[in-house]
């Protein structure tokens, strides 16, 4: 494993993951304490149905999130 951070495209790939979970664990903990846990759930659904109609169009899923 530690051959594979040689790379430098490895060690920022790892060093975003560490950021993103520490950052994903700090807002869930807040929408749930906040209680406005439906809200996140709509966005991330009508997040869904754009990638999907994007897809559905041929454009980008990105374009559609």
């Amino acid at each position: 494993m530690w051959d594979a951070l040689q790379f430098e495209f490895m060690r920022n790939a790892l060093l975003a993951g560490v950021f993103v979970s520490i950052s994903c664990g700090i807002i869930g903990s807040l929408i749930v304490v906040n209680r406005i846990v439906f809200i996140s759930g709509g966005i991330a659904h009508s997040a869904f149905g754009g990638i999907g109609l994007a897809f559905f169009l041929g454009l980008s899923p990105s374009l559609g999130a």
